[in-house]
């Protein structure tokens, strides 16, 4: 009842919020409410936002919604029985219902981040009493200093240094190679590395791109074991973004070195 209570106590208008709380309080009115979604209409605008017409499809709302603070979790409020009360991954719920038309209320925060789908509309639902916690971008930096950015080298300019050298053994050279064909093969490049104008830009990964952390982590192991030191920093303020894909930011620091 958590998701529930909290959505429409901070989503729907005040003078409908008893009405509606009365009717998923009871197993047997709750499809008052869920056969309303379609064309809900008791939505408090001040806390509904627009997605851009670009943005209108799956996979930007997942990063709209991450970015905002969305745990990878979230709980389907919906005329569609089979959705109704359940959690689903946040990326496989927004497959579901956006262009599905079936009215829905996908609940990331309860009563401060949420997604309505109705037949005619698709928005934001936020409402924070305080800010919500920028999203954490990550490095793993060892202690060389990059003569372009200025800024300790990444882990991945490490890995192919240890790779290379033949004094490393052969099995940590191995490990090595694969997980650096796995990020060649599963992690974009990002092509605005390629601009001369960006040289002082910095990548940082999302901490909810989970498999690309995991398999850092086995990299800094191995270098770790060959006496290279690596040192995991976050920050929620990377500076300029120049570019994003879903596990990854390129940033350019905010003022001068």
């Amino acid at each position: 009842m958590r998701h529930e209570e909290a959505t429409i106590r901070s989503f729907v208008v005040r003078h409908k919020q008893a009405r509606y709380l009365g009717c998923v309080s009871n197993s047997k009115t709750r499809t008052r409410l869920t056969h309303s979604l379609a064309h809900f209409r008791a939505i408090d605008p001040v806390c509904k936002f627009s997605i851009s017409p670009s943005r209108q499809n799956p996979r930007e709302i997942t990063r709209i919604l991450i970015a905002k603070g969305a745990p990878r979790i979230c709980y389907l409020i919906s005329e569609h029985p089979d959705w109704d009360g359940k959690e689903f991954p946040l990326p496989e719920a927004l497959n579901r219902v956006v262009g599905s038309g079936l009215g829905t209320i996908l609940s990331c925060i309860p009563g401060r981040l949420a997604l309505i789908e109705t037949e005619q509309d698709r928005a934001i639902l936020e409402k924070s009493k305080k800010p919500l916690r920028p999203p954490q971008r990550i490095r793993f930096v060892v202690s060389n200093i990059d003569p372009d950015s200025g800024v300790h080298q990444g882990i991945f300019q490490a890995a192919y240094r240890l790779r290379n050298d033949w004094e490393t053994p052969e099995h940590d050279r191995e490990e090595l190679r694969d997980l650096l064909n796995w990020f060649h093969d599963c992690l974009m490049s990002p092509y605005v590395l390629d601009d001369p104008r960006n040289k002082r830009a910095i990548c940082w990964f999302k901490s909810e791109s989970w498999e690309c952390i995991r398999n850092v982590w086995a990299m800094v192991r191995i270098l770790e074991e060959n006496g290279v030191i690596v040192r995991k920093i976050k920050t929620g303020c990377p500076g300029h973004v120049l570019y994003e894909d879903s596990d990854q930011i390129v940033a350019t620091p905010f003022g001068k070195f």
